[in-house]
């Protein structure tokens, strides 16, 4: 099964992106990611053997333990890849505690001897792919503010029109709203 380790968001940053993605509808070409499939992937791990699952399940509770629920704020719109053909994304203000959290998270998968794509992290939420970004002009993207509560380890399901996520195993960040 293809797997991945990722921050659920909260509705305000939902709701943000996907009203984003309503103005981008009408200035960009591309693949739109739907809203309920908003997320901020941690470590991409890929095909999996489902028996090793409960290994990162364990990993995931290790690797969350010493981490807090905390705010998020959307930040500015980015691409990778080529203007014509590019990957767009929105980001945080503040990278730090997504990128702390998944430094854990890949720690506890290097301890356990599990391989995953190491690419160098960026907190960002996909929004397009194969967005032809060739006009150069891009809408001012929505900002909205949340609680990052949530990790999850998810199977991706790329067999229909669209991916779908299910949650294998989530765990909640201890929320103290007194750290805000």
């Amino acid at each position: 099964m293809r797997l991945f380790i990722a921050a659920e968001l909260p509705d305000p940053i939902r709701e943000a992106l996907a009203e984003t993605s309503g103005v981008l509808r009408d200035c960009v070409h591309g693949r739109f990611v739907a809203s309920d499939s908003f997320h901020v992937t941690l470590a991409f791990l890929g095909e999996v053997p489902g028996n090793r699952v409960p290994e990162l399940q364990d990993a995931l509770d290790r690797a969350c333990v010493s981490h807090r629920a905390f705010p998020a704020q959307l930040g500015e719109l980015g691409c990778f890849g080529k203007r014509t053909k590019a990957t767009l994304w929105q980001g945080f203000k503040d990278q730090a505690p997504f990128a702390s959290l998944a430094a854990d998270v890949r720690s506890q998968l290097k301890r356990i001897g599990f391989e995953f794509d190491d690419k160098p992290f960026r907190s960002h939420i996909t929004l397009m792919r194969a967005a032809d970004l060739s006009s150069g002009m891009l809408p001012s993207c929505c900002q909205a503010k949340g609680i990052i509560s949530r990790i999850t380890l998810f199977r991706s399901d790329l067999s229909g029109k669209r991916p779908v996520y299910t949650a294998l195993h989530s765990v909640s960040l201890e929320h103290n709203s007194q750290d805000w």
